[in-house]
Parts: structure tokens; sequence; C-alpha cells
């Protein structure tokens, strides 16, 4: 692992599922979104320090035919109420809502890829060319490999917590920049190196 520096820090960007909430599988109703101990504070020490801070997130449940988009929409108003309750917000957030093998809820015969599921980087481009960051003014914190990849794919580093799926997912081979136990550490780690 090498040092990166961390000076010029203005903007985070957070996968959901496994870092901000628990991750017992695909969330599909506003009851299964569960907040990680600390999370809420950390993600309010991020807005404390001035740091804009972003949600990206692959919600393959849609295409799968799982989730829809109005539903989608309640987690996420239950994800900002939680977050609201230790003074925290999120500033906006990114999803991609397909599958390579599902669109509409019918399995596909040909594979059909797009640019915004990570390992992808459409998401991060599109919140940055929308909030005016760059690559080296960002952080990304993920828990699956596919979040490593998406940051490494865009030029920024990445944070590793052992929520979630802790890196375990074996769906790319690439380990994050740093590792932590969770967001409330990671955070605690840019703070200390920006200070």
């Amino acid at each position: 692992m090498h040092e990166i520096s961390f000076k010029k820090l203005r903007v985070i960007l957070l996968d959901r599922d496994g870092v901000i909430n628990q991750e017992p599988g695909p969330i599909l109703t506003p009851e299964q979104f569960i907040m990680i101990p600390k999370s809420s504070e950390a993600v309010a020490r991020i807005n404390a320090q001035g740091w804009k801070c972003f949600v990206i997130t692959n919600q393959a449940a849609i295409a799968r035919g799982d989730l829809n988009q109005a539903v989608f929409q309640e987690i996420t108003d239950k994800m900002h109420h939680e977050l609201q309750k230790s003074g925290a917000r999120i500033d906006g957030q990114y999803f991609c809502p397909h599958h390579p093998d599902w669109e509409n809820g019918k399995r596909l015969t040909e594979p059909k890829q797009c640019s915004c599921r990570k390992p992808g980087t459409l998401m991060l481009e599109q919140a940055s060319s929308e909030h005016g960051f760059a690559p080296d003014e960002t952080v990304f914190i993920g828990d699956t490999t596919t979040d490593f990849a998406a940051a490494s794919g865009w030029g920024t580093p990445s944070i590793g917590v052992r929520t979630g799926c802790a890196g375990q997912d074996g769906k790319v081979s690439i380990a994050p920049d740093y590792w932590t136990n969770d967001l409330w550490s990671a955070v605690e780690l840019l703070l200390e190196n920006t200070s």
C-alpha cells in the first residue's frame, strides 16, 4: 500500500449497502434498511468537515424485477431519515438500475453491459460533472471489489471497509488503497490525514 495525500480532499463517495447500512442481501423494502452502527455519525463528521458526500450504488434488484423505482425511493427516504437523526445528510445519490443478465425482470439471452454499473465509472463521472470536483479531490469508501475497481478506474483512492462484503465478493482482483473496520474508522483515517 502506498501513501496517498488527502490534502486536497473535498468529496467523499460512499457505496450504500454494506457501508452505510447492513447488507444481508439485496435491500428490497424500507424495513430491511438497517443502519450500520455509527455510520450516521460518520456521515455527520463528513458534513462537519465541510466535505460533500455522495452515494454511488449498484441496484441490480431493479433490473431483476425484485425492486421498483417507487420502493427504491422509499428506501432512500428512510436512509435520509436515519441520517437526519444524527444531523447528517447526503448531498446526492447516483444509482445504477442495470444488471448485465437481466432487464425488466426478464433474463437476457445475451449479456448487456452498461457504463454506470460499478466497476464502470459513469456514476463517478456524472457526480463529478454535476458537482464540479476532480478525482484527486475525492476518495471512495466501499466494501466490494467493484467499488475499489471503480475508484481505481476513475483515478481516485479507495478505502475498504470490513462491513458488508469486506472485499470478499470475488468479482474483481483488486484491493483498496486502505482498509478500515467501518465507515466511522474510514472517516477517522481521513480526518487524521488531512489535518
